[in-house]
């Protein structure tokens, strides 16, 4: 049976360059409280077609606090979901934990949105820099990424030839 391959990683090697957090009419950002627990369980599993504990979300990491988990709301409707916390393995930097938004409004800009609202945060406590993982299949998000400055970061050997072959589905040089 062979190993799971570690995770990609990405890295945006700078906050100086976010792009204007302009929100349309009808949206608004707010951050997480404890009777949001089970909204950000559904939320994720609609993303990412798994159940996830809240509990075990936090205890999993990255120095957490409420008001490091954005939401963004479009008509009173939370959409989508971005953490932004530092991990221990990259201390010093910002790292991005599950990222998702409804398949209903996927491809509208709510990912950007709720990620640019996350950066800010980091930028504003003191972070230059952010980190983030992902899977080869999440290409959309992967996409989402790079448009916000995000770019591959290698930490195993397989790394370099996944993104080549991802960069290739994308349509872009390597």
């Amino acid at each position: 049976m062979s190993e799971r391959p570690p995770q990609l990683i990405m890295r945006k090697p700078s906050l100086d360059d976010l792009p204007p957090l302009i929100l349309p009419e009808g949206f608004s950002i707010h951050t997480h409280d404890e009777k949001l627990d089970s909204l950000w369980e559904d939320l994720v599993e609609k993303s990412f077609g798994y159940r996830f504990s809240f509990d075990k979300f936090v205890r999993n990491g990255g120095h957490y606090r409420p008001e490091y988990v954005f939401y963004l709301a479009k008509n009173g409707r939370d959409i989508a979901t971005a953490t932004a916390v530092e991990k221990d393995e990259f201390p010093g930097e910002g790292w991005f934990r599950m990222v998702g938004t409804l398949p209903e409004a996927r491809g509208r800009g709510a990912g950007k949105l709720v990620c640019t609202a996350a950066l800010y945060s980091l930028r504003e406590r003191g972070y230059q820099s952010c980190l983030l993982s992902t899977d080869d299949h999440r290409i959309p998000a992967i996409r989402l990424y790079l448009s916000l400055g995000f770019l591959p970061y290698m930490t195993h050997e397989s790394h370099p030839a996944r993104w080549e072959a991802i960069m290739k589905t994308l349509g872009r040089e390597y």
